[in-house]
């Protein structure tokens, strides 16, 4: 076996393991204990954050986060990987966005000039806009990792009042720039969406006692879930004004007939437990928009009305 493929195959070993001593590996590679400390002094020099610990029960260990060993990919596959990192760019909010600043730098810096030249020029043509949230997210990566190591998180959490709760994070996921974490909350004791940009406080709970079992619980299966929960028969009829705004909306715009007139009406169907945000959106566009169904929007927004009427007595 040739040095260069011999590195690579220890980089992988050292990967795997929190802990070796040299003549473990020495032993697994089938090589002499000064070939292997040699090898890994090697990987140190190439950057592989190796510390060592002397003494009984010493050897070593990874200092920080693994290390990729190298990846051969084509020039186009490694073109597709830098727009697929180019894509988030436009977040206001990542959980690893220094991570995808510099993935894209060391890919960037690794091409053919003429890919760098190419890359340049696909730059000025081709963009993955993101609308634009000035939102701050202080605590999505706090909730991920929550997600990740299924734990349960004491929040304060702001909408319609503040109010503090215990949830425990199945995962995040981004909508129209927006972040959103699906949770069980223990508070109103049922799952529950919760806007990333409004929770105000984060603290891991001492307790974890009352844990559920939500391993195997996939982010996308309940995003799948919402999209298939009990829908309401939706109808609106809209003026020129209101077609326009309806457009805009990235969720309503598939489902709007327009006229020859430039009117329209809007016919779909709409989560049960979204109509909140329904009522707000079309209680905003005021005489562009005229809710025909359900009527449990209809007496939503004349409940707002009433309460704005008396509010500017």
């Amino acid at each position: 076996m040739g040095k260069a493929q011999r590195l690579i195959q220890l980089m992988m070993k050292v990967n795997e393991r929190k802990s070796f001593t040299i003549q473990e590996m020495a032993d697994e590679c089938g090589v002499s204990r000064r070939t292997m400390i040699r090898d890994l002094m090697e990987l140190s020099e190439l950057g592989v954050p190796l510390y060592s610990e002397v003494g009984v029960g010493g050897g070593y260990r990874m200092l920080r986060d693994k290390v990729l060993p190298p990846i051969n990919f084509t020039e186009y596959e490694a073109i597709a990987l830098f727009f697929a990192g180019q894509s988030l760019r436009n977040y206001q909010a990542l959980p690893f966005t220094n991570e995808v600043e510099q993935a894209l730098d060391k890919l960037f810096h690794y091409l053919p000039n003429e890919r760098k030249e190419h890359i340049t020029q696909m730059r000025q043509r081709l963009v993955f806009w993101i609308p634009p949230h000035e939102l701050e997210t202080p605590f999505l990566q706090p909730l991920l990792e929550a997600a990740i190591q299924q734990q349960l998180v004491s929040i304060v959490y702001e909408s319609s009042t503040i109010k503090n709760r215990t949830i425990q994070p199945i995962g995040v996921y981004t909508m129209n720039g927006l972040w959103y974490c699906q949770a069980y909350c223990f508070s109103s004791l049922a799952y529950r969406v919760f806007r990333v940009d409004r929770v105000k406080q984060l603290s891991t709970v001492a307790d974890q006692s009352q844990k559920l079992d939500l391993d195997h619980e996939h982010i996308e299966t309940w995003i799948m879930k919402a999209e298939t929960d009990q829908k309401l028969d939706v109808e609106v009829e809209l003026t020129m004004e209101g077609v326009r705004r309806c457009q805009s909306e990235l969720s309503l715009a598939n489902h709007i007939s327009v006229r020859a007139n430039g009117t329209g009406v809007l016919c779909m169907q709409w989560s049960r437990s979204s109509l909140n945000w329904l009522v707000h959106f079309f209680l905003g566009l005021g005489l562009e928009a005229t809710v025909k169904k359900p009527e449990l929007v209809r007496k939503q927004i004349q409940a707002k009305l009433q309460q704005m009427a008396r509010q500017y007595e």
